[in-house]
């Protein structure tokens, strides 16, 4: 139970520094995964990004400690369920307009929580340790595939769709979630000073890192094409299939033996996949919204324009990015 809590605090944590990130994007100029540096400069040179990164960074210490201490089919659920369900409320807030499927899967949440909370009683063994090699392996693959995949997409000349970025930043931040569920591992095993040498002399930190960099530069693009409310449920809820998926195999996890229960975490799971059907006809929408709301804006217009001149006089300034 203290698990799903820090998770869902984490949740909180991590949607104020989302929504933070959006807005700062929302008025900053256009950036793209095939400029890298100028993306890098974009974002860094960006105070109120930095902020958002910096919240958004806490509540992913926060999920990497409630994995230690909740089963991976609890602990992530929760904190993607948390976040959807958090930032919806803050677009009903902010008077965004928000579709009939977003109303039903704000009111699917608090049940995907509840299922998962009666799951946690006699609800399976927490891993702590993991098949290191297939960890690595199944890492690695997975961030080259999604690299792979969205640069040979992106240079065919097709535009890569918000919600389809975001799909691919949700594997890729899947990928560095399963290092913070070893790095979680470590740090329920040894505490937190005793477990800073056998992290560092694991390769959960760094394969934590190339997880979390090119989910987060995948993830910046998709959020300034469209609102978080879209992009992130999306990406949230693929890496949430992925990890648990994968975390609960690698780290050999039992799932509970009593088939009420089993049924509960199994139910409260499914419930957190049902948001991508509940938001993927808007997606389309969200964008040109967006779009035009960038557009409409004097100083992001200006920006923009900018941005697309100096592209123009420069051709090969994609290549030297």
């Amino acid at each position: 139970m203290i698990g799903l809590l820090v998770a869902l605090t984490s949740a909180a944590v991590y949607t104020v520094g989302l929504s933070v990130e959006q807005r700062a994007l929302h008025g900053s100029e256009s950036i793209s995964v095939h400029r890298p540096l100028h993306l890098a400069r974009v974002l860094l040179g960006n105070p109120r990004w930095v902020l958002g990164c910096a919240f958004a960074a806490l509540g992913s210490v926060g999920l990497i400690v409630s994995l230690g201490l909740a089963p991976v089919s609890v602990a992530q659920p929760a904190f993607a369920a948390g976040v959807a369900a958090t930032l919806l409320v803050a677009t009903l807030l902010t008077g965004e307009r928000v579709t009939r499927g977003e109303y039903v899967a704000l009111g699917v949440m608090p049940v995907a929580l509840g299922l998962l909370s009666l799951s946690t009683h006699d609800g399976g063994e927490t891993g702590t340790s993991a098949n290191t090699p297939a960890l690595v392996a199944v890492s690695l693959v997975t961030v080259v595939a999604c690299v792979a995949v969205m640069g040979a997409v992106g240079r065919g000349g097709r535009y890569v769709s918000a919600a389809a970025m975001g799909a691919a930043a949700g594997l890729a931040q899947g990928s560095a979630g399963l290092q913070g569920k070893g790095l979680g591992g470590l740090l329920a095993e040894h505490g937190v000073a005793a477990a800073v040498t056998p992290a560092l002399a694991s390769p959960f930190p760094y394969l934590y890192a190339l997880g979390w960099a090119v989910g987060i530069v995948l993830f910046q693009t998709s959020l300034q094409r469209s609102r978080a409310s879209i992009t992130a449920p999306v990406s949230n809820v693929v890496g949430n299939v992925f990890m648990v998926v994968a975390g609960t195999i690698l780290f050999g996890e039992s799932l509970p033996e009593d088939p009420v229960t089993l049924a509960l975490r199994i139910g409260g799971f499914a419930l957190t996949l049902v948001v991508v059907v509940l938001v993927r006809g808007n997606v389309a929408s969200a964008e040109a919204d967006t779009s035009r709301r960038r557009a409409a804006d004097p100083v992001t217009a200006t920006a923009v324009s900018d941005s697309g001149e100096r592209s123009a006089a420069r051709p090969n300034a994609v290549g030297r990015d």
